[in-house]
């Protein structure tokens, strides 16, 4: 399929055949159609631009001789691939380990038939006050001459006004100082560490596999600043004496916790300064030295997301692991199957270094996003509603500056999504009194209405529209925001529908406990067998959804009231 699309107007120009073997070879087994086509318009250097990665790597001389060879190997294979690395050491109590860093970077970089330029003050503080940026086009660092060069940056900064330099003390501060003004097109940013990314208690303390910056980093903040404060106090289980000596037994254990927390928190900081400094569709990139060393482009973190812009895994699926529910419904019978992507582990033991999933997060400065929990759409709480649905004062309208729901924009992106024409009235005559909530990303970028359905003394969450503009499906995320944030917000019981030869069902299935035909008949006993185009998808939590699904009265309900919808297409 490649050298299709290579022989169809994508040139890659690069210097040698072997650049080329290794591209083939590689999209061939990570990326899809979509993203090659997007990988390879951005890498080819047909608008003369370099790509540039940041490099953040944090106890590089911990590292096994082993493994600083396999990551001199990867980066090699990154520079092939179109992107070109900047390295960033982090500041040291020790002048002498930062050299040491150097050193190794300097191996590094000469190993993977790179050359290294070393520069030693990454900022300079002038006298009026304001930091200049070694990175900046003036600084004349990436002249033809340099073009070829492999900045090694040390962590200190010049002061003009004394002539004298000094190391950071605020590595957040610099970071973001080194990446304004004129710089270079730098479209990643990727911390190495021992620990990984950032930890998720959702995920038992494996690291986050996507971060939605503009949307949980405040929340994600405010977390792992607790833990490091309820680490710098620990309390025993009891004043019990055993239980007081067990603390003092374990405070090694626990400061070097408290260690990690701490980098985990800078982490998160230092991504969101960066990320905020550089184009939209920069990404972060967080795991461990060992995972950014594999040599399989499959399971490397960094090699894959080169050329998918994605996480190894998807985010959105659910956070319960295998042993999930299937139903054949023309049986009753109920099976279990592990489709689950993400590796078992026991409860209670640390990730796995080798599995590049488990310590892996992927982070995007984000999108901005919209809630409307109105029950009812009103002329109070959107723009663009027909006059028929306009409802009288009553004095408990929302406030003027209220979020409104803008119809005419809902009703394009599900237009263009769709590709028909969605008749609003009709619409809305079904859904109106019974919205359950609405999701917006960006202005419009993304949209999905949930409704409640069946009995009204016991209805259920339904996926009625979800849409992505057509150029974003597959980027930044958008999908996997929406159904993350319906996971969250109806924990217990989502279903949706799809037809039959949707090519997302596959997508679907993986986020589903249970698939089932709507073409079954669901009443024998008075024949109620339709044919549907539509398969029904059921998301739950384990406990709840095997509850429902052994229900079989409640079954046929929510089978019956998802197959009658009728659609509200224009013929």
């Amino acid at each position: 399929m490649w050298k299709h699309i290579f022989t169809h107007g994508l040139r890659y120009n690069q210097p040698n055949a072997s650049s080329k073997s290794l591209i083939l070879s590689v999209l061939n087994s990570t990326a899809t159609k979509r993203e090659a086509k997007d990988y390879l318009s951005k890498y080819r250097n047909g608008n003369g631009q370099h790509n540039h990665c940041l490099f953040f790597i944090r106890d590089l001389h911990e590292v096994a001789p082993a493994i600083l060879t396999q990551v001199s190997s990867a980066i090699k294979r990154l520079g092939m691939l179109g992107l070109r690395p900047i390295f960033a050491i982090p500041p040291s109590p020790s002048p002498s380990r930062v050299n040491i860093q150097a050193e190794l970077l300097d191996s590094i970089v000469t190993n993977a038939d790179m050359r290294p330029l070393h520069l030693k003050e990454g900022l300079t503080k002038s006298r009026t006050g304001l930091y200049h940026s070694a990175l900046s086009r003036q600084s004349k660092l990436f002249d033809i001459a340099n073009s070829d060069m492999i900045p090694i940056i040390k962590p200190y900064v010049y002061n003009q006004e004394t002539a004298s330099e000094f190391m950071t003390t605020d590595v957040v501060k610099f970071m973001n100082c080194l990446c304004q003004g004129d710089i270079p097109h730098i479209d990643k940013f990727f911390i190495l560490n021992e620990a990984g990314g950032i930890p998720s208690g959702e995920r038992h303390d494996n690291a986050h596999v996507f971060i939605n910056l503009s949307q949980e980093f405040r929340h994600l903040f405010s977390s792992l600043s607790h833990n490091i404060r309820t680490l710098r106090k620990p309390e025993p289980r009891s004043q019990d004496l055993l239980h007081r000596m067990e603390l003092h037994a374990k405070q090694d254990e626990i400061s070097s916790l408290e260690c990690e927390y701490h980098n985990h928190l800078e982490d998160l900081l230092l991504m969101n300064k960066v990320l905020s400094n550089l184009a939209p569709a920069a990404t972060g990139l967080i795991t461990t030295i060992k995972a950014a060393a594999l040599s399989s482009d499959r399971r490397n973190p960094l090699v894959y997301n080169l050329l998918t812009d994605r996480s190894l895994i998807s985010s959105s699926l659910p956070r319960f692991k295998k042993n999930s529910i299937e139903m054949d419904s023309s049986t009753d019978a109920l099976s279990e199957h592990t489709w689950y992507e993400l590796p078992s582990q026991p409860a209670n033991t640390a990730p796995s270094n080798s599995d590049a999933v488990l310590v892996t997060t992927v982070l995007k400065r984000g999108v901005h996003i919209k809630t409307y929990d109105y029950k009812t759409l009103t002329q109070f709480n959107s723009i663009g509603l027909p006059k028929e649905f306009h409802v009288p004062e009553t004095g408990e309208e929302p406030p003027a500056n209220s979020f409104k729901l803008d119809i005419n924009k809902f009703k394009a992106i599900i237009d263009q999504s769709f590709k028909r024409s969605l008749d609003v009235r009709d619409y809305l005559n079904r859904i109106n009194g019974r919205i359950a909530t609405i999701i917006v990303i960006g202005d419009y970028e993304g949209i999905a209405i949930l409704t409640y359905e069946g009995p009204e003394k016991d209805p259920f969450v339904y996926l009625d529209k979800f849409a992505v503009l057509p150029h974003l499906k597959g980027s930044l995320g958008i999908s996997d925001i929406i159904f993350n944030l319906m996971f969250k917000k109806f924990p217990n019981e989502i279903l949706w529908r799809s037809r039959k030869d949707n090519v997302v069902n596959k997508w679907y299935f993986q986020r589903s406990v249970a698939v089932l035909d709507l073409s079954v008949d669901l009443d024998p006993e008075h024949h109620d067998k339709q044919q549907s185009q539509f398969k029904l998808f059921y998301y739950g939590n384990p406990q709840f959804a095997k509850r429902a699904l052994r229900n079989k009265t409640r079954l046929r309900e929510i089978m019956k009231s998802i197959r009658d919808i009728k659609p509200s297409w224009y013929k």
